[in-house]
């Protein structure tokens, strides 16, 4: 077992990571039987979704931080309790409002696990590995993503909901105990915590009433005055925050890295790559229910040639990028994503399935570079010591992407402009990420790029 320590260690923490993917996913399918269950209002229901990703998605960045903090294996075991009881009671839960509390330390769990469960991998192998090690996590995780509609239907028809919090249980025991026992301390774990709470405060404030503000705006309305104050004090909060890490000593977020364009180009990346995947998550099937009267269970099958390739290709993307750099993997990608998403709004307009099947398809295909390739360029880009912070920034890439995802196609449902365009700005966006990439990637700090160091017909392809 310990001569296999990495493959282990990668499928524990892939495990972990899994569940939390898991977690987003199989609730939705049993949210019904749950409303029903405790005689919920459409409100409450809502916010059992809702209450678990803000807290995830407001303390993702600091999460990251726990394993250079804490070390990996304090911060496992204390998690993977929390995490295990707040399940337990989420499962007994008899009443709305603890069901939401239990949500809720869950998605500061899940704040915690996901990131760390992405450093700690990155932070076992090489550099010129990190691509084969994010792949293969991945691989790992997207399982679970791609189960959890499929796992929460069977568990709400033929068993009953509780169990969809109950599952987590023997996963992450099995899991932590896993990674414990096979994990080794890096020279750089601290026993020590060193908190910056001036950034901690700031950074809660600002991401809480920016994401709060983002998620019920399209409820509310955007004139609602409690959501223009929320906006508002989430990006003066978060404006602050800024200035201040940048003249701290010991930042909690050191946001120096974004002033490297490859770092933000990496970031920007993951962030439209969430966007779309939410897109494609959510209103693909909104659309074969509603205008294509697709039955449910159908509609969620049919998506799977979108989301299907994911942990298939994941570990070949992340060798690809190993081997020919961050460049033209990014910047094909995008170009494929760009065509993909265009071919996803079109369908949509001419109602034409056969033509949506083949554009999901191409988008399962390239989807993977554009998540694998910029999270192994991050990871290159910043020591060792920094791969819990980074691992908790790109986490939070990802949950604004979906954010604004969810909100911008709901949007513009609602004022018109139909499916189709959900995907055409998309289209749009990757648009962007190309043109960018194609410059902020152009050389490394020696001059030359990436691919063309051992791939010069790659540079000869890529060159302006």
């Amino acid at each position: 077992m310990l001569d296999n320590r990495k493959l282990w260690i990668t499928i524990a923490l892939g495990n972990l990571s899994g569940l939390v993917l898991l977690d987003e996913t199989i609730l939705s399918v049993a949210l019904s039987s749950i409303r029903e269950d405790l005689h919920l209002s459409a409100t409450s229901t809502h916010w059992i979704v809702n209450a678990y990703m803000l807290a995830f998605t407001c303390l993702a960045a600091v999460g990251g931080k726990c394993m250079n903090i804490f070390g990996l294996r304090p911060t496992l075991i204390a998690v993977g309790t929390v995490f295990a009881g707040a399940s337990l009671a989420a499962g007994f839960a008899q009443d709305g409002a603890t069901l939401m509390a239990m949500r809720v330390l869950q998605g500061i769990c899940a704040a915690i696990f996901y990131p760390i469960s992405f450093a700690g991998v990155v932070s076992i192998y090489p550099k010129e590995e990190h691509g084969k090690a994010i792949g293969t996590l991945a691989s790992v995780a997207t399982v679970f993503l791609a189960a959890g509609p499929v796992l929460g239907g069977v568990i709400a028809e033929y068993v009953n909901w509780r169990w969809v919090f109950w599952i987590n249980i023997p996963m992450v025991v099995v899991s932590v105990a896993t990674a414990c026992v096979v994990w080794k301390k890096l020279p750089h774990e601290s026993s020590l915590p060193n908190v910056d709470g001036v950034g901690l405060i700031l950074m809660l404030v600002g991401m809480l009433g920016l994401i709060f503000g983002l998620m019920e705006g399209v409820d509310y309305g955007w004139s609602n005055p409690a959501i223009l104050v929320c906006l508002a004090i989430g990006a003066l909060a978060l404006a602050f925050f800024w200035r201040y890490e940048s003249s701290h000593l010991d930042p909690l977020i050191d946001t120096n890295l974004f002033r490297r364009p490859r770092f933000l180009a990496s970031e920007i990346t993951i962030l439209v790559a969430q966007f779309s995947k939410i897109s494609i998550a959510l209103y693909v099937p909104l659309y074969l229910i509603d205008e294509l009267k697709f039955t449910p269970g159908l509609a969620g099958l049919s998506v799977l040639c979108a989301v299907g390739p994911f942990p298939f290709l994941s570990p070949i993307t992340g060798r690809i990028a190993d081997r020919h750099g961050a460049r033209a993997p990014i910047v094909l990608g995008a170009v494929a994503l760009m065509a993909a998403s265009f071919a996803v709004g079109i369908a949509m307009y001419l109602e034409s399935l056969w033509t949506l099947v083949f554009a999901l398809v191409l988008w399962g295909v390239a989807i993977p570079f554009n998540f694998i390739a910029p999270s192994r360029l991050s990871t290159i880009s910043v020591p060792v010591e920094k791969q819990g912070e980074l691992s908790g920034l790109t986490i939070t890439a990802r949950l604004v992407g979906s954010t604004l995802g969810v909100t911008a196609g709901s949007v513009l449902l609602r004022t018109g402009l139909g499916f189709p365009s959900i995907f055409w700005l998309s289209g749009m966006l990757f648009v962007l990420i190309a043109v960018f990439c194609f410059w902020a990637l152009r050389e490394t700090p020696h001059g030359q790029t990436e691919s063309s160091k051992k791939f010069p017909g790659l540079r000869r392809l890529l060159s302006a």
